[in-house]
């Protein structure tokens, strides 16, 4: 509220300068007196008028604060009308008393009914028409709020529909693909269309994601044998999975194999060496579990697979964690049930 105009130091000085010799003229035209514009503008009763209107527009600057804090009423046209009625009144006796001072002390007798309801009236629209112009920044200002919150959310939705897309699309793993086919096509026709049937399945099952919410794992392992097959064709370590339980539960779909293609890359690369990443169960999870053997200049966090993260956050209240041993590596991904999924 202290960014709206009528707080401006400036607006504050000028508006009831205005305001003031807009007052006089009105009360020298309701008074036919009209004539005394020419004889003595700048006379003591348009510095009464002046000064009557900072006090009046000073009081409705400071009360907005009031109003601002006022709990009750709950309704905001009760609220509105509450604020016009105690504004009003206010304004009536600031600008009777400060009348009786200015004709008693200075003048010598006391102002008439009619000269005290021409100032009450003009000053009581001028402190209607303040009012209106808070209530109609602080409507204008809502509404511009509603639209910005709208228009950040249709941004942030266009943003992740762009991220989703990305991440299905796989830029890297298509284009690493896509070199290893054309070196393979010229030296093995026969394993370059086992690639390419590899390539097809992945990315058949990547792209169709979006139609299902959650698949059983048995379904994501099926996807992740071919997943295996594609990177040996790739300068990736060997990599195999072994089950050391019976895993029944439902996944996100990609869930586990973006997991697996993070574990992979941010390996060491070594013919020699095998990458044996174990897949098991607890009350709660599904473990990863893998000597972990990292690259220096990228080693799997959290951070690299936040858009999974992310996503289960729909579906649990569990997180996905990254730990470590001095030897193991261990993601965990939690167990998700139809029921669990439901409550989104």
């Amino acid at each position: 509220m202290n960014k709206l105009f009528i707080h401006h130091p400036i607006f504050r000085i000028i508006s009831p300068l205005c305001s003031g010799m807009l007052v006089y003229l009105l009360i020298l035209l309701v008074n036919n007196n009209v004539t005394q514009i020419q004889e003595e503008f700048l006379g003591q009763e348009l510095y009464v008028c002046i000064g009557l209107a900072y006090v009046i527009q000073e009081y409705s600057r400071f009360s907005l604060f009031f109003f601002e804090k006022l709990k009750r009423p709950s309704s905001l046209s009760g609220k509105i009308i509450l604020q016009g009625l105690i504004s009003i009144v206010a304004s009536v006796i600031l600008v009777s008393g400060s009348m009786f001072l200015y004709f008693d002390l200075v003048l010598g007798f006391t102002p008439n009914i009619s000269e005290l309801t021409i100032f009450n009236s003009i000053f009581s629209v001028i402190t209607i028409i303040y009012l209106s112009v808070y209530l109609s920044h602080q409507f204008l200002h809502k509404v511009n709020t509603e639209i910005m919150t709208e228009e950040l959310s249709i941004k942030k939705g266009v943003e992740q529909d762009f991220l989703q897309f990305k991440k299905g699309i796989n830029p890297m793993l298509m284009f690493e693909t896509l070199e290893s086919l054309i070196v393979l096509m010229k030296k093995d026709t026969e394993n370059a269309e086992f690639l390419v049937d590899h390539f097809s399945a992945v990315y058949r099952y990547i792209l169709s994601r979006n139609i299902k919410e959650l698949v059983p794992i048995e379904e994501e392992l099926a996807i992740l044998d071919e997943l295996l097959l594609l990177f040996g064709y790739l300068p990736y370590r060997k990599t195999r999975y072994g089950i050391t339980d019976r895993l029944d539960t439902m996944v996100v779909p990609g869930s586990i194999i973006s997991c697996i293609e993070q574990i992979i890359r941010s390996t060491i690369v070594s013919k020699e060496t095998e990458l044996v990443v174990d897949i098991s169960e607890d009350l709660e999870y599904i473990l990863l579990k893998y000597v972990h053997q990292e690259k220096i200049s990228y080693a799997l966090s959290q951070n690299n697979i936040k858009d999974i993260l992310n996503t289960y956050r729909f579906y649990t209240d569990k997180e996905i964690k990254v730990t470590n041993t001095d030897v193991f590596k261990i993601i965990h991904i939690p167990k998700l049930t139809v029921d669990e999924s439901s409550h989104n």
